[in-house]
């Protein structure tokens, strides 16, 4: 059994009228990775302002009040770094990991394209061709088509139906007051979590960030509307393409639902590895696809597990009869003991893994920090998938596949 020790000094300060931070000191660490994590994503955008959260998280980079775009790139470069950014459906990062000594250049960095971005209208029309250009390239593929299309199944009529980019409309009807006004109402101090992990100190961080975000004060937090929770069968797109790729969608454990260890590792051990059942029954026994899987997605108040395969147009029918028998087959009879072994242990090791990379470390900080409240100790996130049975494994599958699918399918054939 793996003995995990505790997080190397993992500690969070809540600023007055400013951001919460929290630090993980990672002894001989050569590296720091600082991430400062926005309260508002995709789910959070009106349906004429689809995507501005994405566009808003490209246009930062393009210049300031003080540096150009060229500048930005020129000083994290130097560093033999990265500098980023990503949006997801509840929350906007954006991230530096840089040399140790470079710590207060990622945080002079980092402070001034959040606070101060210049916002240029000629900077927001050539930026508006790279991300429909973005656009362009996620709609010729059939795989981000695909679970767009299950994702609407999923969710009729919700902002989590949505893409995160969104669509060629809404990006040509963002103008820059819009963008302007979304930076001025969300990214305000109190709606935002810095997180560090490596070579940090957590007061000096308490101390710069404070003075970072000072001009920044006031805001709220976005209120979200819940899904109805009521999906609908599923669709099909037909594509001049070769395979013929499919999906299967079922509403899952939300983010802190107490289902949700069981049901990662039951999802783990139906299609989450090599050793997992579709892999060995679709892939290594029939030879129907290189490529299936199952994996989980969480938001705030849903949850979504979800298949997916490609194969051969003439033999889309064959692999989706495997799939639905081995679906049944778990719903109906479970996991077994040596499954959930296996699934528990390789969950630790990619835990382990995890800590070697001090960007890894710090996304999990900002990310727990920002949607929970919280930063579960390592210790205590083993020790509740420890504490799985397989009882509690089979039940959570049981009652995720009791109904039918979302079913999608993007192919030649569709």
């Amino acid at each position: 059994m793996t003995t995990f020790s505790a997080d190397q000094a993992v500690e969070f300060t809540q600023i007055a009228n400013g951001p919460g931070v929290v630090s993980e000191q990672v002894s001989d660490a050569h590296s720091v990775a600082v991430g400062i994590w926005v309260g508002v994503g995709a789910r959070d955008e009106s349906e004429h302002q689809a995507g501005i959260s994405h566009f808003l998280e490209h246009l930062v980079f393009k210049g300031t009040e003080e540096r150009t775009a060229r500048s930005i790139a020129e000083l994290a470069d130097a560093t033999g770094g990265e500098m980023n950014a990503f949006t997801t459906m509840e929350y906007t990062a954006f991230y530096a990991r840089f040399p140790a000594n470079k710590l207060d250049l990622a945080i002079d960095l980092l402070g001034d394209v959040l606070c101060r971005p210049a916002l240029r209208a000629t900077d927001i029309e050539t930026e508006r061709q790279v991300v429909l250009e973005e656009l362009h390239l996620a709609i010729d593929d059939p795989t981000d088509a695909l679970f767009g299309l299950l994702h609407e199944g999923l969710f009729p009529k919700h902002p989590l139906s949505r893409e995160v980019i969104g669509t060629e409309n809404s990006v040509m009807g963002l103008d820059r007051s819009a963008l302007m006004d979304f930076h001025d109402q969300w990214y305000r101090a109190p709606n935002l979590v810095v997180a560090a992990a490596g070579a940090v100190d957590h007061q000096y961080l308490v101390e710069r960030f404070g003075q970072v975000f000072a001009e920044r004060q006031g805001g709220v937090s976005p209120v979200r509307s819940q899904p109805t929770l009521a999906p609908v069968v599923g669709a099909t797109l037909q594509r001049p393409i070769e395979a013929t790729h499919l999906a299967w969608g079922w509403l899952g454990a939300s983010r802190l639902d107490p289902r949700r260890y069981a049901l990662t590792l039951g999802v783990h051990i139906l299609g989450g590895g090599m050793s997992s059942r579709l892999f060995q029954k679709v892939r290594e026994e029939r030879g129907l696809t290189y490529s299936v899987f199952a994996t989980r997605g969480v938001f705030e108040d849903a949850g979504v597990v979800s298949i997916y395969a490609g194969t051969a147009p003439d033999r889309a029918e064959e692999l989706a009869a495997v799939v639905a028998q081995e679906v049944a087959e778990i719903a109906d009879h479970g996991v077994t003991e040596e499954e959930l072994a296996i699934a528990r242990s390789g969950f630790e090791g990619s835990l382990l893994l995890g800590l070697e990379d001090t960007g890894s470390r710090m996304r999990r900080l900002g990310s727990n920090q920002l949607l929970t409240g919280t930063v579960m100790p390592l210790e205590e996130l083993v020790e509740a998938f420890r504490a799985v049975t397989v009882a509690e494994i089979n039940q959570a599958l049981a009652e995720v596949f009791s109904v039918d699918a979302v079913t999608t399918q993007v192919g030649p054939n569709s």
